[in-house]
């Protein structure tokens, strides 16, 4: 069956369900109890089966009953969700974007004050999840990734390839004194971060540390946590320049041994093509490359490479 039943009738029958009688249910849909009845019989001659058990003038929900309610409660639920959204944006327009907490909160949120001034018609939603997920089911307008390549039917903007050497807070270099030599950070607290594409193995056998065998002190899932431990000195952390490249900015981590530095992969943000005139994607492609060519003259951090 493909018709959708009457909206007045799954709306009676929800009321009946969370108030547990015609009249309440009337009374909170401001019609009369008579209304609540015929709308219920109208619901069940569309499914073709009995919702309620009717004895004298009260009404008892047999075991369909139940499992309807819980099968449209979520669509009512998002019903809700969706109305109060648009009561509070009313005719702006939303802007949904998914990347790695670790992105978000290490490069790209300390960058959209300036994006959302720019733009005061337009609402920001920032998510974090799997982006095989969200572009593969289209949930969001836009995506940064740091997948190998673009799936087909994708626009994209690269941001640069991404470049790991270890970094260390300056009081905690202070304190355990410039290494002579990679091999002596196997002596020192080690910070591994899960969500690095490059491993602290690899980078010391690039150093020239071979058969390395690392004793993390502490093991994070993510990048913006590993940075986080590391800027409270708790030991050094191979993490992406890309991510890290405000804390270095600030002072609050130094490189060690930057000779030695390993190539990770390219971040990019990702659109569908179809899609990419829409206004408010086309606002946010021009101000994402105004703030990559700030990042390339300003700190010389990353190399962008544009694409149209």
């Amino acid at each position: 069956m493909n018709r959708l039943p009457p909206l007045n009738a799954l709306v009676a029958f929800r009321a009946v369900m969370e108030t547990g009688s015609l009249v309440s249910a009337a009374q909170k849909l401001a019609i009369t109890a008579s209304a609540v009845s015929h709308r219920l019989k109208a619901l069940e001659d569309h499914l073709g089966l009995e919702l309620f058990e009717r004895r004298s003038r009260a009404v008892f929900p047999t075991a369909a009953a139940y499992r309807y309610a819980s099968e449209i409660s979520e669509a009512f639920d998002r019903i809700s969700t969706a109305t109060r959204t648009i009561e509070a944006v009313g005719n702006r327009d939303t802007l949904s974007i998914n990347c790695s907490s670790s992105f978000a909160s290490k490069w790209l949120l300390r960058r959209l004050r300036s994006f959302s001034s720019q733009n005061p018609e337009i609402t920001v939603t920032v998510s974090s999840g799997r982006a095989e997920d969200s572009i593969d089911g289209g949930l969001y307008d836009l995506v940064f990734s740091r997948q190998v390549e673009s799936p087909e039917e994708f626009d994209e903007i690269a941001l640069g390839r991404e470049k790991f050497r270890p970094l260390i807070a300056p009081e905690l270099l202070d304190k355990l004194g410039y290494p002579k030599k990679p091999q002596e950070l196997l002596k020192l607290p080690i910070i591994r971060s899960e969500g690095a594409t490059v491993s602290w193995e690899n980078w010391l056998s690039e150093a020239g540390v071979s058969n390395a065998i690392v004793n993390d002190m502490m093991v994070f899932e993510n990048a913006a946590l590993a940075l986080d431990a590391a800027e409270k000195g708790f030991g050094i952390v191979l993490e992406s320049n890309l991510l890290s490249a405000e804390a270095e900015k600030a002072g609050r981590l130094v490189p060690i041994f930057p000779e030695y530095q390993l190539d990770g992969r390219e971040h990019r943000l990702m659109w569908r093509e179809k899609r990419g005139a829409e206004p408010k994607i086309h606002c946010f492609r021009d101000w994402l490359e105004s703030q990559l060519r700030y990042d390339f003259v300003d700190d010389d951090i990353l190399e962008p490479e544009m694409a149209d």
